[in-house]
């Protein structure tokens, strides 16, 4: 069974090296897991930019994923992960969804 995991929660600068970098939390403030198909599958958790929230997405197989308040994803029309990939986003606004459908 195909399956991405979705991770969302804050992120904040660490500078004990000198040079600032992004470090995500290592407790989520929210998770979901989707079993990927052919239908678009919004989130039903939200992430908020204003609270310095961050996507971080796992998938096993290639999928397309798409954010926004009500968003929709579709072949071609948003990011692209293959299979085994794993990326984080920042949140770009107020109750951020995430959307995927498989490729």
């Amino acid at each position: 069974m195909a399956i991405t995991h979705v991770t969302c929660g804050p992120v904040t600068a660490r500078a004990s090296t000198g040079s600032t970098m992004a470090v995500e939390s290592s407790q989520p403030a929210r998770k979901q897991k989707f079993v990927p198909s052919g239908t678009s599958q919004p989130s039903s958790i939200t992430a908020n930019a204003a609270e310095g929230d961050f996507w971080h997405v796992v998938t096993d197989t290639a999928v397309w994923i798409k954010f926004g308040t009500t968003p929709v994803a579709a072949d071609g029309d948003a990011h692209f992960l293959p299979a085994g990939a794993s990326r984080s986003f920042i949140a770009t606004g107020a109750a951020e969804k995430i959307a995927v459908i498989t490729a």
